[in-house]
């Protein structure tokens, strides 16, 4: 299939795939199912660290809800997707008149380090390495605590901390990070100009939201950004000494009824955002809005039809190169993996038909002596048809269909403890030229 052609079939499925999310009232109450029953009381039991709200606050079964099997599986996964535990046990059962939920839970190990190294866009001479060190439950509460520092290429260090319920009777939450990094500059364009240099960026920011229900969230996120390039030249930065310190403040908002996060099945995401940089204390002035939409449709059986699409675009006068949007970094069209398209605006999506072979299942190794939080491991098998498609462009450029990449393939997923996916695939451009994947990813 031709570069366009490939294009237009994947842009043509997404599109209809995301313009009909999966409605959130549906997800509590199949059509079709059984009822088991209506429940009274909801137990939960095993979360010896956890507060127990962390756990009723994700699920959409209330007393007084209709219990189906598919409710129970729903918020099953909705509970592991808050990444706190090992094992996680909903049932429903009846005892003399009253009718219970029972969910048991199996902490894991909250304080993990977490070993970081890879190459940047896939380049063995682009190496970087590091640790962090991560806390998921900070005083039982979800509370999220990471610090991490990054040597080699790109060397980086950074802090945050994050709390998902700061007030619970107004449901409002917070969150605040500082980072800093040294980073080789990405655009190939401006480096075949000068030759490489380096970008040091220093960030602060914080964050307040707020959760409107299960689903919903809304937040702004105020922060200040320093940028300073190694060798200036004339739209590097927004002010002529190469050196920009700006304001900037983002608002976001969140529709998210996916179940399990990592590896969605069903629900549908629809995230929104408008950043706007500078606000007349320095020459930096433009903004940038963006979306990404996601959907997952359960067919037959352990058949489940995803559609994706995203997009980042800017507006301004002057948009500094380290403001460019790229793929092959955070964004990535498999069969151009490692390659890296840049501009200013940014725009693709992804339609992939998953199958799991082996429900995600917990194993107790309880052979092997080692703490209990640590005896307990989830695993998942699945397959995946997917095809990618994208495209960066300046606002000066005339957006076609033939500046769309876009590649397909399969692949092996791989559901692994703590949350992990490590995917293996195979994908082709649109020219059919082959590339193998082997990358630790979330859901599309």
């Amino acid at each position: 299939m031709t570069r366009p052609l490939l294009a237009a079939a994947c842009l043509a499925a997404a599109l209809a795939g995301v313009t009909s999310p999966l409605p959130a009232q549906e997800i509590a109450v199949s059509p079709g199912e059984t009822p088991l029953g209506i429940v009274d009381t909801i137990i939960v039991s095993g979360n010896e660290k956890t507060k127990t709200y962390v756990i009723l606050d994700e699920m959409t079964l209330k007393p007084g809800s209709t219990v189906t099997q598919g409710a129970i599986t729903y918020d099953r996964n909705r509970i592991y997707s808050l990444g706190l535990f090992t094992k996680v046990d909903v049932f429903f059962d009846s005892l003399g008149t009253q009718r219970f939920l029972f969910v048991d839970v199996r902490e894991r190990w909250y304080i993990i380090p977490v070993p970081i190294l890879g190459f940047r866009d896939g380049d063995p001479k682009k190496i970087y390495y590091g640790a962090g060190l991560l806390h998921t439950n900070f005083r039982g509460r979800n509370q999220k605590l990471y610090g991490s520092a990054v040597f080699g290429f790109d060397p980086a260090f950074s802090f945050s901390f994050a709390d998902p319920l700061f007030d619970r009777e107004s449901s409002t939450y917070i969150a605040t990070s500082v980072s800093t990094a040294n980073v080789r500059n990405r655009s190939e364009v401006e480096a075949s100009l000068t030759g490489d240099f380096d970008e040091r960026h220093v960030d602060l920011s914080g964050t307040l939201g707020k959760r409107f229900g299960l689903f919903e969230t809304a937040d702004i996120s105020p922060g200040v950004h320093y940028v300073k390039v190694s060798i200036y030249r004339q739209g590097r930065t927004a002010d002529p000494d190469g050196t920009d310190l700006y304001l900037y403040a983002t608002a976001s908002y969140n529709h998210d009824t996916r179940d399990l996060r990592e590896y969605s099945m069903r629900g549908s995401l629809a995230h929104f955002y408008f950043t706007k940089n500078g606000f007349g204390e320095s020459a930096v002035n433009f903004s940038r809005f963006g979306f990404d939409l996601r959907t997952f449709i359960p067919l037959v059986t352990d058949f489940s039809l995803g559609f994706r699409g995203h997009a980042s675009l800017v507006s301004g006068s002057t948009i500094p190169t380290y403001a460019r949007a790229y793929y092959g970094s955070s964004e990535r069209i498999r069969g151009y993996y490692h390659t890296v398209w840049e501009g200013e605006d940014l725009a693709g999506g992804t339609v992939e038909l998953r199958y799991l072979v082996y429900d995600p299942r917990t194993f107790v190794f309880s052979a092997i002596p080692m703490p209990v939080e640590f005896s307990v491991w989830r695993f998942g098998v699945g397959l995946a048809l997917f095809c990618d498609f994208g495209a960066a462009w300046y606002r000066h450029d005339e957006l076609q269909l033939a500046s769309f990449g876009s590649g397909y393939g399969a692949g092996i997923n791989f559901l692994l403890p703590y949350g992990a996916v490590l995917r293996v695939e195979y994908a082709w451009d649109n020219y059919g030229r082959g590339q193998f994947i082997v990358d630790l990813r979330t859901s599309i």
